[in-house]
């Protein structure tokens, strides 16, 4: 047993595998305004949890490197194409974000769309709430990518 434990971290040593939090770089200190609503305090609570993995740290206004303000943020549903009974059979969800990254002097305007399609299933509205609440939760994770990269590229020309 003693053999197999150090021949996994042998092979994991010499892949040059290494804790993916594990960054030198400084976190850069991002305060966010926004709306007190719903759904940008569940926007929030995914940003919390994957700070870390952004490399940020969220602040107050007055010692942040850099302001985050969601304008406009909304989920969209709509149905469509009906079935053979002319119940809807397909949904569509629209997400639209638009935020404002800003540094004192510079300031930049994003709008973020991303939309999605699935099955609308006329006998268990249960299942099509929690398809939507996946579909909500894969839209965040897109918004928190788009962050990431937006801040990245934000910082290194201020």
């Amino acid at each position: 047993m003693r053999l197999k434990i150090f021949l996994l971290l042998l092979l994991l040593a010499s892949c040059g595998y290494s804790p993916v939090s594990e960054n030198n770089e400084e976190r850069m200190m991002v305060f966010f305004s926004f709306k007190n609503n719903p759904l940008n305090q569940a926007l929030m609570s995914e940003i919390k949890r994957s700070s870390s993995l952004m490399n940020i740290e969220i602040s107050n206004s007055s010692e942040a490197d850099l302001e985050l303000e969601i304008v406009n943020h909304r989920i969209g549903k709509f149905l469509s194409a009906t079935d053979e009974n002319f119940f809807p059979a397909v949904g569509s969800l629209d997400y639209q974000l638009d935020f404002v990254l800003k540094n004192g002097s510079k300031e930049e305007f994003i709008e973020f769309f991303a939309s999605e399609n699935f099955a609308y299933d006329t006998d268990s509205i249960l299942s099509n709430e929690q398809k939507i609440e996946e579909i909500k939760k894969n839209f965040f994770y897109q918004a928190l990518n788009e962050f990431s990269f937006r801040l990245n590229n934000f910082s290194q020309n201020f």
